[in-house]
């Protein structure tokens, strides 16, 4: 019982500290929809490619600028550039690479993910 009670009291630590100092892990996700991938994180940027719908990704990087974006890469073109947040799900999304449920949350500088 009490290893039991260790064991989540150092997940819950875990998780704090890393919402706390906005650490970013690499997460996962999937298109939303058919969406740009821009050179920088803004709409007026130049296209340097297409994500499709379902494609999984790997984020990269976020900027809570304009409203939020990720930089991505998709797993099935390789391709990188930066999309909307709003194109991306990160709900409980397996890693295509090494697959295991994984969940997600909303820290005060972004999006942290832990693989399980």
């Amino acid at each position: 019982m009490s290893l039991s009670l260790l064991k989540t009291g150092a997940i819950a630590a875990t998780v704090l500290a890393l919402s706390v100092t906005g650490a970013f892990a690499a997460q996962h996700g999937t298109l939303n929809y058919d969406t740009k991938l821009k050179s920088l994180p803004k709409s007026a940027s130049l296209t340097i490619g297409w994500g499709d719908e379902g494609d999984d990704v790997v984020i990269l990087d976020y900027t809570k600028k304009n409203g939020g974006w990720f930089k991505i890469k998709d797993y099935d073109t390789g391709d990188k550039g930066w999309v909307k947040k709003s194109a991306v799900d990160l709900d409980y999304v397996d890693d295509p690479v090494k697959p295991g449920v994984q969940f997600c949350f909303t820290g005060p500088l972004g999006y942290v993910c832990v693989n399980q």
